[in-house]
């Protein structure tokens, strides 16, 4: 990047980067209507006077650690991708923001941040991916396209039907609460529902005791969650032995266990397990 290509392109490229290095960020650049893409990396750095309001035409808008005093109203109609940082959202409405992106389909919210107030997506029928750790209420709409949903509560979980879900490939589901009091609960037969299912992941606090509770419809199938290839258990105590579910799993290569426990004895049968690559107990 160079002063050069800054007098060429402030007006008429469509796609910008930004490193926190570079101090030269020309004010024409942030009136760049034509702008398709804006991404921001490096560290956390302040940047004033890029107006989001006036560039309609954005696609991709990443943040990164990039502080802005900015509002985001209806007008983004074509924005597909929201990628933001805990930095730059700290001092702003992000559940009004998010709401109001309506043909939003990816929104990336990083691992520094947790969202505990409630995020309404019910008006962005388009989702395919959420990521980011949502302690909050999560309020999904269509869910029919959406692919990968990583993390929610288990609270906004069990309020979902899962049977709607019909191209879910990767989820995560997490409790942030320590109260020992808390007992957290999900069913397998929740999770079998989910046809095209690739990923699972369930993590709590070591403190946190989660029922991993089993349907009689369940114990009967012999083979459950048949698209599943990756299970990751994390900080679960468990009220009965997981393995007889987990082994009639017929596509399951990756089992992780960090952090679990169990007072009685694991048992896996001859025939259980029959692809998997990957067993990590911890």
């Amino acid at each position: 990047y160079n002063d050069h290509v800054a007098q060429h392109s402030s007006t008429t490229c469509r796609r910008e980067v930004v490193h926190h290095q570079f101090k030269r960020y020309s004010s024409e650049k942030r009136k760049n209507k034509r702008m398709r893409s804006f991404l921001y990396f490096g560290e956390f750095d302040h940047l004033v006077g890029l107006d989001f309001e006036t560039l309609k035409l954005l696609r991709v808008l990443d943040f990164g650690s990039l502080w802005l005093p900015f509002k985001i109203n209806g007008d983004l109609i074509h924005l597909r991708y929201l990628g933001i940082d805990g930095n730059s959202i700290n001092d702003f409405d992000i559940a009004a923001i998010i709401s109001k992106l309506r043909f939003l389909q990816t929104l990336f919210v990083s691992d520094n941040y947790f969202i505990e107030e409630t995020i309404d997506l019910r008006k962005l029928t388009s989702l395919r991916h959420v990521i980011g750790n949502f302690f909050g209420g999560l309020l999904i709409g269509d869910v029919a396209n959406l692919q990968t949903l990583t993390s929610i509560s288990f609270d906004s979980w069990n309020k979902l039907k899962p049977e709607l879900l019909i191209n879910l490939r990767d989820l995560g589901i997490s409790e942030m609460s320590r109260s020992k009091e808390r007992r957290v609960h999900v069913s397998w037969a929740s999770l079998t529902k989910l046809e095209s299912l690739r990923v699972l992941k369930l993590a709590t606090p070591t403190e946190v005791h989660l029922s991993l509770e089993s349907e009689e419809a369940v114990r009967s199938m012999d083979v459950i969650s048949r698209s599943l290839e990756s299970v990751t258990l994390v900080g679960i105590t468990f009220e009965e032995d997981p393995m007889p579910f987990l082994q009639k799993m017929p596509r399951l290569e990756d089992l992780i266990l960090l952090s679990c426990n169990y007072s009685g004895k694991m048992s896996v049968s001859e025939q259980g397990f029959g692809r998997l690559r990957k067993l990590d107990l911890e």
